[in-house]
């Protein structure tokens, strides 16, 4: 459960939603293998839920089905790998913004 709850995590601060800070300290929570504050996962719990009713979408008939979620592009992609290195501590603010000028420029 602690690697999918990582994931999601990264997930979220990749995306940049919710309080950036909050995630990181989960994250870390999770990492020293501590177990994780109900406030936290229930926090966490909000905001994929967010994601999922934002992907329903009304069929013909009235029922709801699931949205066809768009494809990332490669940039997309390269840009959230960057913020996860980012909030990890991987990288630092600067080389990020050195790296996510290189990414979009065209």
């Amino acid at each position: 459960m602690s690697e999918d709850l990582l994931k999601t995590v990264r997930g979220l601060i990749a995306s940049g939603k919710g309080d950036i800070k909050r995630l990181r300290d989960i994250m870390n929570i999770i990492k020293q293998g501590n177990p994780v504050y109900l406030s936290d996962y229930r926090y966490i719990q909000s905001l994929t839920s967010e994601d999922f009713e934002k992907q329903q979408v009304e069929d013909k008939d009235g029922s709801f089905v699931a949205k066809q979620k768009p494809k990332q592009t490669k940039s997309d992609e390269s840009l959230n790998l960057l913020r996860i290195r980012l909030a990890e501590g991987q990288i630092t603010v600067d080389e990020f913004r050195e790296l996510k000028e290189a990414l979009t420029e065209d």
